[in-house]
């Protein structure tokens, strides 16, 4: 059955497609050191969440505020560390200051802006990407083998359990009134032993139903790449490489 895909909305792309053009987009902003490019990736990404998306303007911003904080930082250190000219020309000392301290403020923008443009790359593919459809779309667009694909959903399934069970061991050794500090890796110990019982028996409950990784399969949801996908890594890349040539010069 083929999933219907809804083309007003960045969810309903391709995973595939998307994850190859974000990373191809993130590929050339790696050569790239322009502070305006940066800044129009980053409004370009804003734009597609905001407009074009089902994110909750929530979502993005607690995403959004490591990333900020990592920016800031970047920023700082790149203009108090910025290395500046050599010795000034006499009678031109205030020209001089004024040059470095122009180019360590270019130089921290360069730095933070950088950092801002992958956190957008990022958080676009993320907030509008749904992690079992990725997954799916691995198997039938790049060829990722069922038994690596149903592994990773199931651990990915597990991993909300993963912090209930912790609580629980915490609280059965209170229980039972034995003192368990915060870096304790005793409930962490029994919680994982529960995750290694949980994962024997998923893959025993999948194997007495007959699951053969190497054998054909039919799918309930078939991811496909349609002209629409294309168009927006087409579309996405030739905008960053078109502003990677026009602002360089």
């Amino acid at each position: 059955m083929e999933q219907k895909i809804d083309i007003r909305f960045m969810n309903g792309l391709n995973p595939f497609l998307k994850a190859v053009s974000v990373l191809i987009a993130g590929l050339m902003l790696a050569f790239s050191y322009l502070v305006s490019l940066n800044l129009a990736v980053c409004g370009l990404c804003l734009a597609l969440l905001c407009f074009f998306s089902r994110a909750k303007l929530s979502t993005m911003a607690k995403i959004l505020i490591p990333a900020m904080i990592a920016a800031v930082s970047l920023f700082m250190t790149g203009l108090l560390h910025s290395s500046g000219g050599g010795g000034s020309v006499a009678g031109s000392e205030n020209f001089q200051v004024a040059m470095n301290s122009s180019l360590s403020v270019y130089n921290a923008m360069q730095l933070s802006t950088r950092v801002l443009a992958f956190a957008m790359l990022g958080i676009l593919f993320s907030l509008t990407t749904d992690g079992e459809l990725f997954i799916q779309s691995l198997m039938h667009q790049c060829g990722l083998k069922p038994k690596f694909a149903y592994g990773i959903l199931a651990a990915f399934h597990l991993m909300p359990h993963i912090g209930e069970e912790y609580r629980n061991a915490r609280l059965a050794f209170e229980t039972r009134g034995i003192k368990v500090g915060i870096f304790s890796m005793k409930p962490l110990f029994a919680a994982m032993v529960n995750c290694l019982r949980w994962s024997e028996s998923i893959a025993m409950a999948m194997e007495s139903k007959g699951f053969d990784g190497d054998g054909k399969r039919t799918y309930y949801y078939v991811t496909r790449i349609h002209w629409y996908d294309v168009a927006f890594l087409a579309v996405l890349n030739l905008a960053v490489g078109a502003g990677l040539f026009l602002l360089s010069y």
